[in-house]
């Protein structure tokens, strides 16, 4: 699962996530973690993995007895004591949603995210595009911000575009420095 087109023929085949364990605060890390894929969480606190035959399984082996595996037919199983499965759980999305630093790693990235996006025909102010091109604009200049500690030279570098358009975009967007 290393190219990005792997990745995102594994991803298909998991839309749910079942969280088996009795912490709530490690439901909620887990859930946190992972609202960047299109993925619905369900939190279990009952051992009962006979229903869940196939998707995408996290067990906090620290709060819930595992003898599971065999009676999986498909589908992904993490295992891990608390902070051991929240390490294996970010692995797993930085392997899955992991873009080549490339134009053509990129492209088909943010087709394979807007795809299902357009999908839904939801009303966007403005329509879909200028919608988009504000997000993605409003986005960039603020994690470049984030990268360059504030440094509004280096954030115009990394953006491609003078100080002068980067004070005047972040005046019409109101991008705050964090």
């Amino acid at each position: 699962m290393t190219d990005s087109s792997s990745a995102r023929d594994s991803l298909s085949n998991f839309q749910v996530v079942h969280v088996f364990t009795l912490s709530e605060g490690l439901f909620k890390q887990v859930s946190d973690l992972g609202r960047v894929a299109p993925y619905q969480f369900h939190w279990k606190t009952v051992m009962d993995i006979g229903v869940v035959s196939k998707g995408l399984i996290l067990v906090d082996t620290g709060t819930m007895e595992v003898d599971i595996a065999r009676e999986m037919k498909e589908g992904l199983l993490l295992f891990g004591k608390g902070e051991d499965l929240l390490r294996r759980w970010k692995d797993f999305l930085d392997q899955t949603f992991s873009v080549e630093c490339s134009p053509e790693g990129f492209e088909e990235f943010l087709r394979w995210r807007i795809r299902p996006v357009l999908e839904r025909s939801c009303e966007w102010p403005g329509g879909v595009f200028n919608f988009f091109q504000e997000i993605l604009s409003s986005v960039l200049i603020s994690e470049a911000l984030l990268l360059t500690g504030g440094n509004r030279q280096k954030t115009a570098q990394i953006l491609g575009i003078s100080r002068n358009t980067l004070r005047n975009r972040m005046q019409d967007k109101e991008v705050i420095k964090k």
